[in-house]
């Protein structure tokens, strides 16, 4: 396992740390999806118990690194919530607990990572908060989460939080780019995926930029009144919410933009610049500026117990009003 070229500055922090053997006995890891967050806290662990580490990264070599590539170093615990569940119970935080009191095998500390730490129930985030109250000595919890807000404030306080930004678009870019076979699609899936270079990944190996380009011809249809919300929500559907709320909220940027003025230069999807446009000329600004901020509330009612689909049928109704 590797480090991303964006995440050198949270990285010299805690290597700086290891070297004076002060870590925090928790960190909170928070940051966008897709730009690596698990990723570097596992590999920062490996870099940790790696017996020849030169520099940055773990050899990748030695007997702990080979442990850790195969899941079976002793001193290392992951925690997430399990196939088919949607929380952490508090029987895997108990779990941690016991773990986290027995004296390291062959490391300088047992490390718990817990991923997606927002999804910790109440139970077990008041179990977990117990031994963030009174850490064992010999052991270290590291978070990770994009979803901070979610996690009861005692927790959040007592740990060393560290913040991991977008890269930029010239860092992103460069990285996607060296990723892909097909650099023509690297500024397009940047856009959909919200600037963040793994997810833009994940888009490419799944042809998602194929899926946005459907999308896109059933709201042109929409707005003309060929389609109508109900069954593209139907069809829509059956993607991952996230997916489609990034294309609505790629082209209303670009739609308030065009507002300002019609040059393509700044267009996350210049491919669809005189579509777009077309759309912009009924649309208003402020209608468009309001479904823009509608657009930042709906992954958050994803949480929630209301229907995927509903949010969408929501959603198309409104662009429907907004273009028609």
């Amino acid at each position: 396992m590797n480090f991303f070229p964006w995440q050198t500055q949270p990285l010299d922090t805690l290597l700086a740390q290891l070297g004076t053997g002060k870590l925090p006995h928790a960190i909170l890891i928070t940051g966008a999806e897709g730009i690596g967050k698990l990723n570097f806290a596992l590999t920062f662990v490996q870099r940790m118990f790696c017996k020849q580490a030169m520099g940055d990264s773990p050899c990748g070599q030695c007997s702990a690194c080979h442990m850790f590539d195969v899941a079976t170093h002793p001193d290392i615990k992951r925690i997430g919530p399990l196939e088919g569940k949607q929380v952490i119970a508090v029987d895997q935080i108990r779990e941690l607990i016991s773990y986290a009191s027995l004296t390291p095998h062959s490391a300088p500390k047992k490390v718990a990572v817990i991923e997606q730490a927002e999804l910790l129930n109440v139970n077990a985030a008041n179990s977990l908060l117990k031994t963030l109250e009174e850490p064992p000595a010999s052991s270290m919890l590291i978070l990770v989460t994009h979803r901070p807000d979610r996690l009861i404030p005692t927790i959040r306080s007592r740990c060393q939080s560290m913040l991991f930004v977008t890269p930029d678009t010239a860092q992103a870019s460069a990285w996607l780019s060296g990723q892909l076979a097909n650099k023509d699609d690297v500024a397009a899936l940047l856009a959909l995926s919200g600037g963040a270079p793994l997810k833009a990944l994940s888009y490419a190996e799944n042809n998602v930029l194929e899926k946005r380009n459907t999308f896109f011809s059933e709201i042109v249809q929409l707005s003309s009144g060929k389609k109508n919300p109900i069954e593209i929500a139907k069809s829509w559907f059956k993607n991952d919410l996230d997916l489609t709320v990034n294309c609505l909220t790629s082209w209303i940027t670009d739609m308030i933009r065009l507002k300002a003025s019609e040059s393509n230069a700044s267009l996350s999807n210049p491919d669809l610049h005189t579509q777009l446009l077309k759309l912009t000329k009924t649309a208003g600004l402020k209608a468009m500026l309001d479904y823009y901020q509608t657009l930042g509330k709906a992954n958050q009612l994803k949480k929630s117990n209301i229907n995927s689909q509903m949010i969408l049928e929501d959603l198309l109704v409104e662009w429907k009003n907004i273009c028609a």
